[in-house]
């Protein structure tokens, strides 16, 4: 597993991780992906549970696409070739 970390600029010392966007989907008929939940999304989610060791972050609700931002390189591909 890789997780890859680059130092914030202005704060010596302190690093955050790279993050790695995979987008799965996008909502129709210009509706928020909040009031948008479908069977598929059920089956990511635990597919996430299972898969997946590192943090891994949701796309926010007031958006229209769909996507999961994982801190893992590695687990980012193996999602990406499973889901999309």
């Amino acid at each position: 597993m890789t997780v890859t970390y680059t130092p914030m600029r202005g704060f010596p010392g302190i690093t955050t991780p790279v993050l790695h966007k995979v987008v799965y989907g996008h909502t129709v008929d210009d509706i928020i992906s909040l009031y948008q939940r479908s069977y598929k999304d059920h089956l990511i989610e635990e597919w996430l549970k299972a898969n997946c060791q590192h943090p891994y972050y949701h796309s926010p609700g007031y958006l229209q696409e769909k996507s999961i931002q994982f801190e893992c390189s590695h687990e980012a591909v193996a999602f990406a070739l499973r889901w999309t």
